[in-house]
């Protein structure tokens, strides 16, 4: 047997933890490692390019810094993990941009260097800041990202449309397909969701126009695919990580407006749809780290409305809901495709009683007392519910469910 605990009972998604006690600070870079997330860099409201090294513990909701990072000061770097090593690449400073990748091993707490990306043709080609980057079966990611390139004829600014594979047994870098739409990205996300990358939003090299586009990223036969468009113009400098197969986008800036957002969206690839979602209590944010371990996700640091920053740290439940400890067999009860949209299939091979549907205020929204293998979803209002299924035999199996559009 095992237990599934679904937490709350209040009707916020967001709970603040400890406050981040270094310097507040945007467009930090952060990974996860075994219930530990590492916070690296950034830049101060004074301009100050950083690169102390800061851990938190989500268990013991407490920060412990850690020895300075040896490579050069950043912000605007990307992260990707490996085989439980955590990988901080590319970036800026007031030197320029950088190409660089350095490995962290929480193990016995040591940096090193590994092969930056490649030179190129053009002097300084590849260095960039703001890339996006995330890992897909053993290999990192990066792409993206805005630099400068100076060439023969003279030098501009450039926002790239690339992707790079890194493959840490040979410790070495492939060019892979471009974005299709060669919009150059900068301030995008990247995530990976079930072997395959997403990758979207930002803007364009001279920060004038938001970019709403999502694409999926194939390893295996290298190829993108057009993704439903975000719906929302904050799209750049947003944040995004993944709950259970599921990717979110929190804050962003319009840049038409010079504004920043609260808001909150998920996407679900199996439907191929965005879902709004009760926006971040913190207020409006930009340029913040996110980071997700064992379905718990946590946001904080980046920039408020009056593009000041911040040290604020938070988690988001997802499921927010019911207080609720039951017992389930494994195998039990199989619902899909989750997130749902307008149907949803059940399968088991116990004898079910009925199937309840619980809101995040506790409240039994929807009861099915007779065709339990097709349920119609399609009347929900979008957002997180409880799946309750009774059996006959007077068993219980409850899980998660997201109601896309």
């Amino acid at each position: 047997m095992f237990f599934l605990l679904f937490a709350c009972g209040a009707s916020a998604q967001w709970t603040q933890r400890a406050n981040f006690p270094g310097t507040p600070r945007a467009k930090s870079v952060s990974f996860t490692i075994n219930n530990k997330i590492y916070l690296i860099g950034g830049v101060t409201n004074a301009s100050v390019v950083l690169r102390d090294v800061w851990e938190y513990d989500i268990v013991s909701d407490t920060w412990t810094q850690k020895p300075l990072f040896p490579g050069p000061e950043r912000y605007g770097a990307s992260s990707f993990v490996i085989n439980d090593k955590g990988y901080i690449a590319t970036g800026g400073n007031d030197n320029g941009y950088l190409d660089d990748l350095w490995q962290y091993d929480p193990v016995n707490g040591l940096w090193s260097q590994k092969t930056g990306l490649p030179v190129g043709s053009a002097q300084h080609e590849n260095q960039r800041r703001e890339a996006y980057a995330f890992t897909i079966n053993g290999k990192g990611y990066l792409g993206g990202g805005d630099g400068f390139v100076f060439g023969p004829n003279g030098t501009w600014n450039y926002s790239f449309f690339d992707l790079w594979e890194y493959d840490p047994a040979s410790n070495t870098w492939t060019t892979k397909a471009d974005m299709p739409d060669f919009l150059g990205r900068n301030m995008s996300v990247g995530v990976a969701i079930n072997n395959k990358g997403y990758v979207g939003l930002g803007c364009d090299v001279w920060q004038s126009t938001n970019h709403t586009s999502l694409w999926e990223y194939d390893p295996l036969t290298n190829t993108w695919t057009a993704r439903d468009s975000f719906p929302s113009s904050f799209t750049t400098d947003a944040a995004a990580f993944v709950v259970d197969s599921t990717l979110y986008v929190a804050g962003g800036v319009n840049i038409a407006t010079i504004a920043l957002s609260p808001q909150l969206f998920a996407f679900s690839p199996s439907s191929n749809s965005w879902t709004a979602l009760p926006s971040f209590t913190g207020g409006a944010i930009a340029g913040q780290v996110t980071a997700t371990s064992s379905g718990r996700a946590f946001m904080g640091t980046g920039y408020n409305a009056a593009i000041m920053a911040r040290n604020d740290w938070w988690e988001l439940s997802v499921a927010s809901g019911l207080e609720s400890l039951h017992h389930a067999s494994p195998g039990d009860v199989i619902a899909y495709p989750l997130p749902v949209n307008s149907r949803l299939h059940i399968q088991t091979e116990k004898s079910i009683s009925f199937i309840e549907l619980i809101d995040v205020n506790g409240q039994k929204v929807k009861k099915y007392d007779s065709g339990f293998s097709d349920l119609n979803t399609s009347d929900l209002i979008p957002g997180m519910y409880v799946l309750t299924v009774h059996f006959i035999n007077g068993d219980e199996s409850r899980q998660r469910l997201l109601k896309m559009n």
